[in-house]
């Protein structure tokens, strides 16, 4: 995202600080003494900048125009500007330009250090155009750490230590003759400063400065937004130019964007430091409590030197392997490689790390309640064995194994990064007529980027460079993902065991929001395959007071539920009468209404619908049939589509499973069953009635019969061996909004090999504007119900309890086993119309 901001904004906010107003003066005052400050010409000082015939120099935020008062000295070498033909356009006058400009910084570092200002070493950065070099000899040596994913090998076995201290220190600086290339020249510096990010993962943000004939834009970019200072002169303010220098070459490390935390080793491998939590009181030996307190001691920290890059996104995720200190790289534990994440947190959100710890403390605290008799759980009988599980994994810490927790004794938590708010920042995308920074364009009004006036009409005032802050954590198991596992056998054992971790957050009040290939992964015990749910960093608990504001976006695309990829309900915009019964294990009643939301906020329905993309994925896409993976291509897409919903609402189509191997036909029987319920809940559950966890009893008991159901056939598909599909040919580093990717899930993993593609979300405004609507009939009208196979009511008939599997009837589906006949009634509003 592409941001501007006025200049004395940016300076007091975005840039780096200044040094004290004396050593500033002290500092012009020298330069004035070197007569590298000189007083200004008349005919200096007469000249507007750069500007259209009659127009002034500057803007004020709302547009209009505004005198730009001129410094009374100006800078040797540096009086006209460049376009007045002091220098001839040729490619040697480029140079000659940059020439003068690093003699400048070498007179101001001069003058600094007789000030008594350190300074630390930074290199300005020449950013070339096209014409002037080569394409690979642009930035070698930004590229040479760059990682493309697959688990690469980074200095693995040496022990050497190279700092890149200060020496390493650079910032790009684009440069051209006039204004008629202003595109160009600022596509180069984004792009330059876009390299030396992703070849450093030390760097937090960079800052970089671009010049146009004497129009000077000062840039800083963090891993998501790039924020452009609206320009001024270097003839009319000369002081600016020289602030901006002082700040760049006399700040440390951490203020020019590197994490502090984070050391580059000279063969392209990274350590981390990680903070050592300290031990609580009551985790402590009496005789350690005992002790005098001797002062505050500084507790050892732990590094890690990474070995394996394994995936980049949002996060960037590591094999690493402890050290023993920052001097010395010799592994502990004799090399066990563990797994490293580094993310990135909004600054004032919970870590995953705190959200770990509220999870298992809510889940503790249900231990101690009358938890059997939740609402949530009245759809499983408790002398069934699925319920016997349940109470299993609630006695003592056992439900912990169901999660792939965190080394509790380390973390890190960094500073957080520049902020600026609604009002000081601005997208000329966001009001019509108003050109975009990078056009360049020369017939607008002020050459500088302008704010769109508040009161114009389509002007958007909420965009912000909100502050986040960079995080790790530590985890001790290393993991396969699901669809990694030998055989489609172990992946359904770990999709069981996983669905409990969610039943259990369920019964917490929590929900995780990001069910995927890539956060259902397994660790192997004694032979067995153990279940690890992960990635909490976007779990919460269900707000269940009314929402008035739309939630981001969050999830793995390929495996986001309908209703949170659109925005939009499924459910019929009229309410359903207010007592309802149905039967599932059991009967259960509703009768309490609440106010809806206004919006579709991610309940327990959502992490149920991406448990079931992802078991259809797998027993289309790894089991390698081709046709079935070709055929599914339709349905796996990033963005919402009628196909997609018609799956959904219909069933899988015949076009898939005509394709399907013959082996996990039966498990494709029993998911469309769970695919019918589900839609079936979605549709009678208005918004109102999704404020009462009572009416999640019915869909929080059917992922449990699915997996009760499939194992009457697991010798058909148990031993089916898994593979993963070829990737494409290209992986996008970005996911469009109005992009429709089909193909294999681009997720996140911990293990394995060969080439990854990176786990991407959505983020963005829950309103979806961009991302499309709800293909149903009517939809102004009033939204169509369901088909008539589907269309049935829940009654008081079949009390009796499931103990077999899912069989369908001629006109509509049933639950049977053991003789007992479950009817699902609904008792649908009138209004309802069959399409």
């Amino acid at each position: 995202m592409l941001l501007y901001s006025e200049t004395s904004d940016f300076l007091e906010n975005c840039f780096i600080p200044p040094p004290s107003p004396s050593v500033l003066d002290d500092v012009l005052k020298k330069l004035q003494n070197k007569r590298v400050l000189i007083a200004r010409s008349k005919r200096s000082a007469r000249t507007t900048s750069a500007l259209p015939r009659g127009k002034t120099s500057n803007c004020r935020q709302d547009g209009s125009q505004v005198d730009e008062q001129p410094f009374p000295l100006v800078l040797k070498g540096f009086s006209h500007r460049v376009s007045e033909g002091r220098l001839t356009r040729s490619l040697s006058s480029v140079d000659k330009l940059w020439a003068k400009l690093e003699t400048l910084a070498t007179d101001i570092r001069r003058c600094m250090e007789e000030a008594g200002l350190q300074e630390n070493g930074l290199k300005l950065f020449f950013v070339p155009d096209a014409e002037s070099v080569g394409e690979s000899d642009i930035d070698d040596s930004a590229s040479d750490d760059s990682f493309e994913g697959g688990d690469q090998r980074t200095g693995e076995g040496s022990n050497s230590v190279a700092f890149l201290g200060f020496d390493g220190l650079t910032a790009p600086v684009a440069l051209s003759l006039d204004e008629v290339n202003t595109v160009q020249n600022r596509e180069r510096l984004v792009q330059a400063m876009r390299e030396s990010m992703d070849g450093d993962i030390s760097r937090n943000s960079i800052y970089g400065i671009s010049i146009e004939d004497d129009r000077v834009s000062l840039w800083y970019s963090t891993r998501n937004t790039t924020v452009k200072a609206t320009s001024f002169s270097y003839v009319q303010r000369p002081d600016l130019l020289i602030r901006v220098l002082v700040s760049l070459f006399s700040a440390d490390r951490d203020a020019l964007g590197y994490e502090s935390h984070i050391t580059r080793l000279a063969d392209g491998s990274y350590l981390y430091e990680l903070d050592r939590i300290a031990a609580k009181a009551s985790n402590l030996k009496s005789s350690q409590r005992l002790r005098p307190k001797a002062g505050p001691k500084q507790e050892p920290s732990f590094f890690f030197k990474t070995t394996n890059f394994v995936s980049a996104g949002n996060s960037h995720i590591w094999k690493a392997v402890e050290v023993m200190s920052k001097s010395n790289l010799k592994p502990k534990h004799r090399g066990r490689e563990v797994i490293l994440k580094d993310t990135w947190v909004d600054t004032g959100s919970a870590t995953e790390f705190e959200l770990q710890h509220q999870l298992f403390q809510d889940i503790d605290i249900l231990k101690q309640s009358d938890w059997e008799s939740l609402p949530i759980l009245k759809g499983i009988p408790p002398d069934r064995e699925e319920f016997r599980r349940l109470r299993g994994y609630l006695k003592g810490d056992t439900y912990k194994s169901l999660f792939l927790r965190y080394d509790e004794r380390m973390h890190y938590a960094g500073q957080s990064t520049k902020s600026l708010s609604p009002e000081q920042v601005w997208n000329p995308a966001n009001a019509p007529g108003v050109a975009h920074t990078l056009a360049g364009n020369l017939e607008q009004h002020c050459r500088t980027t302008t704010r769109p006036h508040p009161l114009k009409v389509g002007f958007v005032p909420n965009l912000c460079l909100a502050s986040r802050r960079r995080c790790f954590f530590v985890f001790p198991d290393t993991c396969k993902r699901v669809s990694d596992l030998p055989t489609l056998g172990d992946a359904m054992d770990v999709l069981n065991q996983a669905y409990y971790a969610l039943l259990l957050m369920f019964c917490a009040g929590w929900v995780h929001r990001d069910i995927s290939d890539g956060n259902v992964l397994a660790t192997e015990v004694d032979g067995k395959w153990i279940a690890k749910l992960s990635d909490l960093e976007y779990a919460k608990k269900v707000p269940w007071n009314v929402q008035r504001s739309p939630e981001p976006k969050t999830g793995t695309p390929y495996f986001m539920a309908y209703e949170i990829q659109s925005s939009n309900f499924i459910c019929p915009p009229a309410p359903l009468p207010p007592t309802l019964t149905f039967v599932v294990w059991g009967k259960v009643e509703y009768k309490k209404r609440k106010e809806p939301p206004a919006c579709v906020v991610h309940t327990f329905f959502h992490d149920i619908e991406s448990l079931y993309w992802l078991i259809l994925w797998i027993i289309t896409s790894r089991v390698g049939c081709d046709a079935s993976e070709a055929a599914a291509q339709i349905v796996f897409t990033s963005t919402p589509t009628p196909a997609r919903y018609n799956v959904l609402r219909g069933g899988i189509p015949a076009s898939v499973t005509s394709r399907l191997h013959d082996s996990v036909k039966p498990i494709a029987s029993a998911l469309e069953e769970l695919q019918f319920r589900l839609f079936q809940d979605y549709f009678r559950n208005t918004p109102d009635m999704r404020m009462d966890s009572i009416n999640y009893a019915p869909i929080c008991a059917v992922p449990l019969i699915f997996f009760h159901t499939i194992k009457a056939f697991r010798e058909s598909w148990a031993s089916l061996c898994l593979r993963r599909p070829a990737p494409p040919i290209e992986a996008p580093h970005t996911l469009s909004q109005s992009s429709t990717t089909c193909g294999p899930p681009s997720v996140r993993v911990l293990t394995g090999s060969g080439p990854r593609l990176s786990k991407r979300k959505f983020l963005h405004d829950a309103t979806g504007s961009s991302m499309g609507h709800l293909p149903l009939e009517g939809r102004n009208g009033g939204q169509a119900g369901p088909s008539k196979r589907m269309k049935t009511s829940y009654g008081s008939e079949g009390n009796g309890c499931v103990h077999g599997h899912f069989t369908r009837t001629n006109n509509s589906r049933s639950l049977s086993g053991d003789g007992s006949l479950m009817k699902v009634k609904l008792q649908a509003s009138s209004s309802l119309k069959t399409p």
